[in-house]
């Protein structure tokens, strides 16, 4: 899978950053939050942004996917803006999205308490399954 790494929704006519996937090119970025909304998708560095406003969900990530190390432009209207706020147009590079980082881990560690050494386990959850 080849794209920006970010869950999308469709919500008030808006495609909606839902998480951003650990590892992915949107969360390294710094660039997307969520709740940040997608108005716009181009593709390359210079090609016309198309307004994706009222688009469907599945045509709006057809648009965002493509082929790994091409560009895709990202007209956003910040999740703290109004319907009238500041537009930013932001750029990232398509990589292949590793669901490795997203899968439960474990880690078990030694602890000493007083004369005795326990396990205790830790299992890291980078997100919730659904």
């Amino acid at each position: 899978l080849f794209g920006i790494g970010a869950v999308l929704q469709e919500r008030d006519d808006y495609t909606t950053i839902r998480e951003l996937v650990p590892g992915g090119p949107a969360q390294l970025s710094g660039k997307l939050a969520v709740g940040d909304r997608i108005t716009g998708v181009g593709q390359g560095k210079d090609g016309a942004i198309k307004e994706v406003v009222g688009t469907r969900l599945d045509e709006v990530v057809q648009m965002i996917r493509g082929k790994k190390g091409s560009v895709v432009r990202l007209d956003i209207l910040p999740a703290d803006a109004g319907a009238d706020g500041t537009h930013r147009v932001i750029s990232l590079v398509r990589d292949k999205i590793s669901l490795d980082k997203q899968a439960a881990r474990k880690t078990v560690l030694s602890v000493k308490a007083g004369d005795a050494t326990r396990k205790i386990g830790i299992i890291t959850l980078p997100v919730f399954y659904e």
